[in-house]
């Protein structure tokens, strides 16, 4: 890819230069390893494989996958890890819009030439997706943070403990 099609798209977030506290760190490894991947594609295609590198729906479905795992991790109830994990699937809602308008620019984008309309538009909706990654990963991270609320086996026919 000729250097300058495809600014970069890291240097400003602040998620990435963060301090890393566990939930932290598991935020940024479960938002960023797929858009930094396609970030390389991306440096070695040419042509219409460099739109096709960032493919929304794709990255949307990677990162939602890592999110729900980091979301579940060290939970024992099923009910507990499907709470976690629909908290942190909700929170990918601003990612998942900037995804899907990320792939109606890529049509255009990928008939067109670098420097142009179609081109500089789908750059600027590739920036907004890593800055919308960026504020989700801050938000998960929050969740993350928050230690799994077991629940006490108690019940109509278990004896409650304490």
């Amino acid at each position: 890819m000729p250097e300058g099609e495809l600014p970069e798209l890291a240097r400003s977030l602040r998620s990435l230069g963060a301090a890393r506290d566990a939930a932290t760190q598991a935020a940024h490894d479960a938002i960023f390893p797929p858009l930094i991947a396609a970030r390389v594609r991306a440096s070695r295609a040419e042509g219409r494989d460099v739109v096709h590198a960032f493919n929304g729906a794709a990255l949307g479905e990677q990162i939602e996958r890592a999110v729900t795992s980091a979301a579940t991790l060290g939970t024992i109830h099923p009910s507990v890890a499907r709470s976690r994990s629909a908290r942190a699937k909700d929170l990918l809602g601003p990612l998942q819009a900037a995804f899907a308008t990320l792939d109606e620019q890529a049509r255009a984008a990928a008939a067109a030439t670098p420097g142009s309309e179609p081109w500089e538009s789908w750059v600027e909706s590739l920036r907004r997706a890593f800055v919308a990654a960026d504020e989700v990963c801050g938000h998960l991270a929050r969740v993350l943070a928050e230690p799994p609320a077991e629940q006490e086996e108690r019940g109509w026919f278990r004896r409650r403990r304490g």
